[in-house]
């Protein structure tokens, strides 16, 4: 009783509720922020792919709102809260093993299928931190682009096979974000392709793994994609 007494009748009441509501949030955001940075580091990537994402994810869309693509339904997004929850897309493989993430050569069929279970997994994942972290928008977010950024346009992706504008837009976004860091950056199962290679490979994508006016607007702001991928080799800032 006297040591909660000390606990809250001192400290805490030095602060203001607004100043108690930033501090949650920041504890809550530093917690999310180390899990992902752990997964990130277990999947053998210690080059800062989630915050490279992040910035390409920005890009964009900057580009569709420059643009209008798909207005409507960027104008329902808190884009700060989509951008911040791209930390947690690959969260899912927490429960993937270590010899199949840092696998230097081609993976099994049975082993492909463990790592394609990482999609589901991360829904449950953020699902589970659902019940602590009371945000429903950002975590929605989460789960929208953890479940669908390796489904593809031809419906040849994952987990569930959508095609075309069944992929939520987010995850349509993701995989575009996504994939191109996967290709410009060194894995244990491959050497880093150019900029210049990893934007044909996109290219060669267009209307089978990607959104058609997603690559289009991909297409027109490489640029600065190569420009993040180059600045932006560290882990998250």
């Amino acid at each position: 009783m006297g040591i909660e007494k000390g606990i809250h009748g001192t400290a805490a009441d030095n602060y203001t509720d607004f100043e108690k509501i930033r501090l949650v949030l920041n504890l809550q955001g530093a917690v999310l922020k180390t899990m992902a940075e752990l997964v990130e580091f277990r999947d053998g990537d210690t080059g800062g792919h989630i915050e490279r994402t992040q910035r390409y994810l920005g890009v964009l869309l900057g580009a569709m709102i420059e643009k209008g693509v798909y207005k409507e339904k960027v104008d329902e997004w808190d884009l700060w809260l989509v951008i911040n929850s791209v930390q947690l897309h690959d969260v899912g493989k927490i429960s993937v093993r270590d010899s199949i993430l840092q696998k230097p050569g081609k993976l099994t069929d049975c082993e492909f299928e463990e790592m394609k279970g990482h999609a589901m997994y991360g829904e449950t994942v953020i699902d589970k931190i659902g019940n602590y972290i009371k945000d429903p928008v950002f975590l929605k977010y989460a789960k929208i682009l953890t479940g669908n950024h390796h489904e593809k346009w031809d419906g040849s992706g994952y987990p569930r096979g959508l095609k075309g504008h069944d992929i939520p837009l987010l995850g349509r976004l993701m995989a575009i974000a996504d994939v191109y860091d996967a290709l410009i950056s060194e894995r244990p199962y491959k050497k880093a392709f150019t900029h210049e290679r990893s934007v044909e490979i996109m290219k060669a994508g267009r209307g089978t793994h990607f959104d058609p006016a997603l690559l289009d607007l991909f297409l027109e702001v490489t640029e600065e994609f190569e420009v993040i991928s180059v600045n932006y080799k560290g882990g998250l800032s």
